[in-house]
């Protein structure tokens, strides 16, 4: 079921529904220089609403209720159309998408589940932020950008760990640890850094190109978000490049460990020769000095026990043991 929240504001009043409906929210724009609706999992009768209250284009409602939409910006006459992304991190780790519609006096903000980023900016504004307050649209925009992208960075600081640990395990025991362990990591590295790598360019063209809401001075802050996703993309290259090396120490060191194992048991198998053709020769049915006598036994337990101390004497010395 579709649920709609409201802030608007300006310098000097600030009014917070919950439940609103559309036409309530379209009251208040009237009223504030800056209004924030949030849309929780729209349903079709709240789109076509939208669409006909805050003239929205329908192309971009339609994109905004998919789940997969790479993250993009759109101009439709005096309105942007905004696709962003958060990282998720579950049982693996995903993306969810954030649509904002972005005009001089409004900015809509649709999804399908509750993020909790966007909760802090309502608290910074409750506190009556003055910041906030004295600005418009196009800075509460910055504000939820900001903010979406500074919450990539734990699940960086988390991916950080994971890698550590399992470098840890590589090393201490390589016959153990899961290839498709790491891949699957190497995986994820990759499928993060193609769905945000959009939302960097998408930004860059936000801070560079001439766009109807923002003013000139908001192109710093802009700036400023581009660098971190820069730095995003850099530390998801980094860790890509590390579990890529990791796959590949742990791929010599299994090889290695399996040659010590071969050795070991090339090694066992060479200073057994030596019994083998002794037990071979005394066991064929020809006479010899002791046949059927206990001193044959004795003799054959004999030359087996120095031929093989032979052998391991010389393999000592060749310094293959």
């Amino acid at each position: 079921m579709a649920r709609i929240e409201v802030i608007a504001y300006s310098p000097t009043e600030m009014v917070e529904e919950q439940d609103a409906t559309v036409g309530r929210c379209r009251e208040l724009v009237e009223k504030f220089n800056v209004t924030w609706v949030n849309v929780v999992d729209p349903d079709s009768r709240t789109m076509q609403e939208l669409e006909t209250l805050f003239a929205l284009h329908p192309l971009a409602l339609e994109d905004s209720t998919r789940s997969y939409v790479t993250p993009k910006v759109e101009v439709y006459d005096d309105t942007l159309f905004i696709v962003a992304r958060t990282i998720v991190w579950t049982e693996e780790i995903t993306t969810d998408q954030l649509s904002m519609f972005l005009s001089r006096h409004f900015l809509i903000t649709i999804h399908d589940k509750v993020f909790p980023q966007l909760e802090d900016i309502r608290v910074r504004i409750r506190r009556k932020n003055p910041k906030l307050l004295k600005s418009g649209t196009d800075y509460l925009f910055y504000v939820i950008m900001d903010t979406i992208v500074d919450s990539y960075f734990p699940h960086l600081d988390h991916f950080s760990e994971v890698i550590s640990k399992l470098e840890d395990e590589v090393i201490k025991a390589p016959m153990k640890t899961s290839i498709n362990q790491i891949h699957d990591i190497r995986t994820d590295l990759l499928r993060l850094r193609n769905l945000l790598t959009p939302e960097r360019d998408m930004v860059a063209q936000l801070s560079r190109a001439e766009m109807p809401v923002f003013r000139k001075e908001m192109r710093v802050y802009l700036r400023d978000i581009y660098d971190h996703m820069i730095l995003v993309l850099d530390n998801l290259d980094t860790h890509r490049e590390v579990v890529t090396s990791l796959m590949e120490v742990q791929s010599t060191l299994v090889s290695n460990s399996l040659n010590e194992v071969i050795k070991v048991l090339t090694v066992i198998f060479t200073i057994t020769i030596p019994a083998s053709i002794i037990t071979s020769a005394f066991g064929m049915n020809v006479w010899y000095p002791g046949f059927l006598e206990p001193l044959g036994l004795g003799i054959a337990l004999g030359l087996m026990l120095v031929f093989s101390l032979i052998t391991f004497i010389y393999l000592r010395r060749k310094k293959w043991l």
